[in-house]
C-alpha cells in the first residue's frame, strides 16, 4: 500500500476522535497504519480460537462429570453441538474487540456527519432513519441472496467445492444442524459478530487512511482470508466487497448486518437437505442469480447515492 491512498481530508489531517483516542492518525507511517488495522483482526482470531478450544475443554470435561448418557447426547448431536460452541467462539471474539475498539463501533454512522470528503452518500444514516426508503432494503436483501446463492452454483459448477476436503468437512457439519438453528446461527449470530469486527472496526480505520476502493477491495480480501480455505475465501472475498460497499453506500453497519444475513440465510436455506440446488439448469440459475445481483447493485447504488453524491463522487472527494 502506497502513502499515496491515504485519505488527505481535513477529517484525516486533523486526526478523526478514535484515531486520536487510539493514537494513530492520517499522517502516521504505514507500519502503524498496519498495526492498527491488522490488531483487531488479530485480536478477534486470537480470542475466537482460544474460546473454541476452552469450550471444547469443557463439552470434554463434562464426559467425566455427567458420565456416558451426557456422552452420547453429545456425539449424537455432534454437530448441533460444534455450531453452538462455534457461535459461542463468535461472540467471545467480538467481545474481544468490541473492549479493544469500543469507542469506534458506531450502529449508525451517519455519512453527512462522519465524512467530509464527499465520498459517502449524503443522509444515509439507517440508525437516524434519514433519506432511508423501504425500496433500498428491498433491494439490499435481493441483491444479498442473489449473489450469495448465484456465488454458491458458480464455485459448484467451477469444481472448486470439490477440491478442498476442509471446505467439504465444514459443509457436513453446517448442515447438519436443525434448520431453526442453522437460521440462528448463520443468520443473525455470525452477521452480528463478523461485521461488528470487520466493517465495524476494521473497515472504519482502514476509511481513515485510504480512499473508498482502496478500503473496500482490502476488506473484502480481508475478510476472504480469514474464512482459511480456497472456496469459503473466493466466496468470502466476493462477497465481503459486496458488504462493505454497502456498508458505504448506506453509512450504516446494520445494512451491512441485514446484507451478510440475507446472504447466509438464502444459501442456508435453499441448501438444506439437498445435495445440489438448481441441478441440469443450475448454470441458468448460476447466470441469472449473478445478473439479478449486479442489477440490484446498480439499482442500490444509485438510489443510495443519487446523481453527483456517490461513492467517490462527491465535491471535494478525490478521485480513485
Amino acid at each position: 500500500m502506497k502513502d499515496s491512498d491515504v485519505r488527505k481530508g481535513s477529517d484525516v489531517k486533523k486526526g478523526s476522535g478514535a484515531g486520536k483516542e487510539f493514537g494513530v492518525t492520517g499522517e502516521d507511517g504505514w507500519r502503524k497504519k498496519t498495526a492498527s488495522i491488522l490488531l483487531p483482526f488479530a485480536v478477534y482470531f486470537v480470542a475466537h480460537d482460544l474460546a473454541s478450544v476452552l469450550f471444547a475443554f469443557l463439552v470434554g470435561v463434562g464426559r467425566n462429570v455427567f458420565g456416558e448418557g451426557y456422552w452420547g447426547f453429545v456425539e449424537e448431536h455432534s454437530a448441533s453441538v460444534h455450531g453452538i460452541l462455534n457461535g459461542l467462539s463468535l461472540c467471545t471474539g467480538m467481545a474481544a474487540v468490541w473492549l479493544l475498539a469500543k469507542g469506534e463501533v458506531r450502529w449508525g454512522i451517519c455519512g453527512a456527519e462522519r465524512r467530509k470528503d464527499g465520498n459517502m452518500c449524503k443522509d444515509s444514516c439507517f440508525f437516524h432513519g434519514t433519506g432511508v426508503r423501504w425500496a433500498d432494503y428491498a433491494l439490499l436483501v435481493v441483491c444479498a441472496a442473489a449473489l450469495a446463492v448465484g456465488m454458491n452454483l458458480l464455485l459448484t459448477l467451477t469444481g472448486l467445492t470439490g477440491m478442498s476436503e476442509n471446505y467439504t468437512e465444514i459443509s457436513a457439519r453446517q448442515y447438519g444442524v436443525p434448520f431453526w438453528l442453522g437460521l440462528l446461527l448463520y443468520g443473525v449470530v455470525s452477521p452480528v459478530a463478523e461485521e461488528t469486527v470487520f466493517r465495524g472496526v476494521i473497515y472504519q480505520r482502514m476509511r481513515r487512511y485510504f480512499r473508498a476502493m482502496p478500503a473496500v477491495l482490502l476488506c473484502g480480501i480481508l475478510f476472504g482470508f480469514y474464512h482459511g480455505n480456497l472456496v469459503q475465501g473466493v466466496y468470502g472475498c466476493v462477497l465481503g466487497i459486496a458488504i462493505t460497499l454497502v456498508c458505504e453506500w448506506y453509512g450504516s453497519l446494520w445494512a451491512s448486518v441485514l446484507f451478510h444475513g440475507a446472504a447466509n440465510t438464502a444459501v442456508f436455506a435453499v441448501s438444506y437437505g439437498k445435495e445440489a440446488f438448481g441441478g441440469a439448469a443450475a448454470p441458468v440459475w448460476c447466470a441469472g442469480l449473478l445478473m439479478t445481483a449486479a442489477a440490484a447493485g446498480i439499482f442500490m447504488g444509485k438510489m443510495r447515492c443519487g446523481k453527483g453524491e456517490g461513492f467517490g463522487n462527491g465535491k471535494g472527494s478525490e478521485k480513485m
